[in-house]
């Protein structure tokens, strides 16, 4: 789960690892905060709190390492994605190791214990330990669902609790919601630049509590917890939304670009990188290397520049169809859209052979490149970028809230008017230089109708189980939050892996399978010869091979299918617990459970 460079991790536990080494480890470890003495004043506190942030605030990654932005889609349908559902049960790891819960109880141990804090300093890094709990016990309970719950520092001699059973989901994330609740009321509003305050806690808690409320609910596992969940995402979001302090800035690619977003109104919180400090390779993905490209299916996501979806839209002009897909050239998809399209992927295709940064689907993300960045700038290639990562943003929070209001059945025209048209209400530039691109027209509702200026919207391609508001809703997440790191965790909660299905039917892909639509007459000699050799391509019409969609999943072993209701696919919702912590439960006379459909062998 996290990256740990300081304590190796054999076991599923710390609590584990204890009673497997004895002594060993009784004994205080030379680069740990364990010695009493350590404890004795608030900058220490701080010291040892500071392990948290390169574990949590990952970013954009250090060095060749990536973090959860743009690669995170490849088990989503941002990607087109060869991964498929073929995971064995894990043997171990996994994500399983309660190391980082010891951590964060030990800081609430030695906190509560301190004599020379204050009343304020210590209610302050209370809150600071309950946080760190809430982010790990958010991460173990998103890849697991039950698991132990640990609320204080166990003794390594005490198995009963060390080995206890797993508790369920819905208690968990009360616990969670606990903590971040308790972070909210104690935490510093502001405890110095690039520190933990109290907004990075209402920014982790609407997202976490958006999560579990609406996993809950759509896995059907208790709705009563759920709705206490996103009732609490709402109110830590309008905390954030009514403070007055960030706002929605225009230009929304600089968000994803900027060396320095201190003074970037919409950023809540941010990673820092400098040069010969720390240092990323996000920005060389996206300017002189191949990228694993992003789907039709999310080119034809982005509404038309009338407010209505591509198939519905007059401005747009959708058509003709071949085989279930609409053949039209990528330069011209990417006209009259929603203007965050023009900020997020290059507007003409860029292919293998005629070009070298180009896209497995030809569809090229920039949405993470400095407007100003050369392919021969050093510090725009390799692992030298140092541009800043957003971490929470207003834009995710306005999303947050306006999908926990819809799930409660009290999204009405007030609440539009508060998240989804702020976001609308940007004036972005193409390459920010020029004329703004027309805004999309705002969102206007009516129960779970949604209008574009004054045409009701129905969208051929909406899921039928999903309200068209809340369609809607989730379209607005999936165009704003593109390639940062979410789409993955969104249809896990929603429970709509099936998404993810890239089967073909009669031969004809999916728009997961395929990317651009090609004129292969614009190219000729060589260009055209390293294209043809390089590239596969589907095409609509057999009998003309001059026009072509780009085949990215042209075997069929690099296919996913999804069988809803079939065990073995609904598994992929948890992570397997890893069978040597089983074991080692049964060994000791404890029981340790696994999740449901991990106990079949991988098809």
């Amino acid at each position: 789960m996290k990256k740990i460079f300081y304590i190796p991790i054999l076991l599923a536990s710390i609590f584990i690892s204890f009673a497997a080494c004895g002594d060993y480890l009784d004994r205080p470890g030379l680069d740990t905060f364990e010695d009493p003495e350590f404890w004795t004043k608030e900058d220490n506190v701080r010291l040892y709190a500071q392990r948290g942030y390169t574990a949590y605030f990952t970013g954009y990654g250090s060095g060749y390492t990536w973090g959860k932005f743009f690669t995170g889609g490849a088990w989503a349908d941002e990607y087109s994605s060869s991964a498929q559902w073929t995971q064995q049960t894990a043997t171990s790891g996994n994500g399983w190791t309660f190391t980082w819960v010891r951590w964060a109880n030990i800081l609430i141990d030695r906190v509560s214990k301190m004599e020379n804090l204050t009343q304020e300093e210590k209610n302050h890094w209370l809150g600071i330990g309950r946080f760190f709990r809430a982010m790990e016990y958010n991460d173990l309970a998103k890849l697991f669902g039950d698991v132990p719950y640990f609320d204080h520092v166990v003794d390594h001699k005490d198995l009963e609790t060390s080995y206890k059973k797993r508790d369920p989901l819905p208690y968990v994330a009360e616990k969670i919601m606990e903590d971040f609740q308790f972070a909210a009321d104690n935490v510093r509003e502001n405890d110095g630049p690039q520190q933990i305050n109290r907004d990075v806690v209402l920014g982790f808690m609407s997202r976490s509590m958006l999560y579990f409320g609406t996993f809950l609910k759509y896995h059907n596992i208790d709705s009563e917890v759920a709705e206490t969940l996103l009732r609490k995402a709402v109110w830590a979001s309008e905390e954030l939304m009514n403070s007055g302090k960030y706002q929605i800035v225009d230009d929304y690619r600089g968000i994803f670009t900027s060396a320095d977003l201190s003074g970037n109104k919409e950023v809540i919180f941010y990673r820092q990188y400098e040069p010969a400090k720390v240092t990323h390779c996000l920005v060389s993905y996206n300017n002189a290397e191949p990228q694993t490209g992003t789907t039709l299916k999310v080119v034809e996501t982005y509404l038309a520049s009338d407010g209505l979806p591509i198939k519905q839209s007059p401005a747009y002009n959708y058509g003709p169809e071949k085989n279930g897909h609409e053949l039209k050239y990528y330069p011209d998809q990417y006209k009259n859209r929603d203007p965050r399209l023009a900020a997020s992927l290059v507007d003409s295709i860029r292919l293998q052979g005629p070009h070298t940064a180009y896209s497995t689907t030809g569809f090229l993300c920039w949405k993470f490149l400095p407007y100003d960045a050369n392919q021969k700038d050093l510090i725009y290639l390799g692992s030298t970028n140092v541009t800043d990562a957003p971490i929470l943003r207003l834009g995710e929070i306005l999303l947050n809230y306006a999908e926990a209001k819809a799930e409660l059945g009290e999204f009405d025209q007030v609440a539009a008017d508060k998240s989804i048209n702020v976001l609308r209400n940007r004036s972005i530039k193409k390459n920010n230089v020029g004329n703004p691109l027309p805004k999309l027209p705002r969102m206007i509702v009516s129960g779970n109708d949604v209008f574009a200026n004054g045409i009701k919207i129905e969208d051929p391609d909406r899921d039928l189980s999903v309200n068209p508001l809340l369609w809607e809703i989730r379209r607005e997440r999936a165009v704003e939050l593109l390639f940062e790191g979410f789409r993955r965790d969104d249809l896990k909660r929603w429970k709509k892996f099936e998404y993810l299905k890239t089967e073909e039917t009669n031969g004809i892909p999916t728009k997961l399978g395929i990317g651009a639509y090609v004129d292969l007459n614009r190219f000729t000699g060589k260009p055209k010869q390293d294209l043809l050799k390089n590239v596969h391509f589907y095409y609509p019409d057999p009998n003309d091979l001059t026009k072509a969609f780009v085949y990215n999943l042209y075997e069929k072993n690099m296919r996913r299918d999804w069988v809803p209701g079939n065990s073995y696919y609904e598994r992929q919702y948890l992570n397997a617990v890893p069978l040597d912590q089983i074991k080692l439960y049964q060994d000791l006379g404890y029981e340790l459970t696994q999740n449901p459909g991990w106990d079949m062998p991988a098809k």
